[in-house]
């Protein structure tokens, strides 16, 4: 397994769309001196677990964590304008 995030829904996972490309703020939990870094991606997201090499982990408003992780694959990272 490569990398680990996680990332927070509003509502529902059905916030989050599979198979498509979607902007989405992202938290590394990878340790190491990055750990907790986020990051605006580009990414296509999947409630399968295996489908891409990252894990990502979903949380909800209040902080709850979704029992099974779901997999990412970083297209691009965005840079913010002031960066």
């Amino acid at each position: 397994m490569g990398k680990e995030y996680d990332t927070f829904v509003l509502v529902a996972l059905s916030d989050l769309v599979e198979g498509k490309e979607i902007e989405l703020n992202i938290r590394d939990l990878t340790p190491g001196p990055r750990k907790y870094e986020g990051k605006l991606v580009k990414a296509m997201v999947s409630s399968s677990p295996t489908q891409f090499s990252d894990r990502l982990w979903i949380r909800f408003n209040r902080g709850w964590r979704h029992p099974e992780p779901w997999s990412i694959k970083i297209l691009e990272e965005i840079k913010p304008p002031w960066a």
